[in-house]
């Protein structure tokens, strides 16, 4: 099975999107974006589901998300998004409602770095509630120590969404902190892009991912005991 990947001209194209995001201007480098971007990414969102489902054990489905920004409540009115974003998730979970979402992969190509992230950008509510309730009990130490081990090897963590606890939480909890998220995410920019290009591309971007396994692998475990 011959590799694929990113090269450097779907770097250029992003970059010269930036400094030129208008529909005429895209219009005019369209074969462009189908032959460096639209395409290539296609094959790198193919081969990943791939290689990440043997990595995680799961059959997962992928979304690669459109170029074209949705302007409809946005004051920006820039047509275009600047990078390429993709997520992966299990064929056997589902989505939870408007916005609430099972343990995913994420991956964002920006003109100047690759983003790669797994998470929950936000629990449904029977997964929220088993979430708070480990926290409180001694398996809530593992997402602890899980995060802790991520962030020292360069991973952010997604911000809380509550300015305090929710109301039953043990204020003076020692994961306290973990209880203001709705969801929970980490991701880490890599910004030697030339590393991530070429034939076997896909493999070198699918190694980022493998740090954050531990962490996916847990809100597996979450969302499945609650789903």
């Amino acid at each position: 099975m011959t590799g694929v990947g990113f090269q450097p001209e779907t770097f250029r194209f992003l970059e010269e999107l930036a400094a030129n995001n208008t529909r005429d201007w895209f219009e005019g480098h369209k074969a462009d974006y189908q032959r460096f971007v639209r395409d290539p990414a296609d094959a790198v969102r193919r081969r990943l589901a791939e290689t990440l489902s043997r990595l995680c054990g799961h059959n997962l489905t992928s979304k690669q998300f459109r170029i074209n920004r949705d302007l409809r409540f946005s004051r920006d009115k820039t047509p275009y998004n600047t990078h390429v974003r993709m997520a992966f998730w299990p064929q056997d979970t589902a989505f939870q409602g408007k916005d609430a979402q099972p343990p995913s992969f994420f991956l964002s190509v920006e003109a100047d770095h690759v983003r790669t992230g797994a998470g929950c950008m936000r629990f449904s509510k029977p997964v929220l509630g088993s979430f708070l309730q480990t926290l409180e009990t001694d398996n809530g130490e593992d997402i602890g120590d899980l995060i802790a081990h991520m962030t020292a090897a360069g991973f952010e963590m997604s911000a809380p969404d509550l300015a305090k606890v929710p109301r039953g939480f043990p204020a003076d909890h020692p994961r306290s902190g973990l209880a203001r998220h709705k969801g929970l995410a980490v991701w880490r920019d890599v910004s030697d892009i030339g590393s991530l290009q070429g034939a076997n591309g896909h493999e070198a971007i699918a190694r980022l991912f493998e740090p954050a396994l531990p962490f996916w692998r847990w809100l597996m475990t979450l969302h499945a005991h609650r789903t």
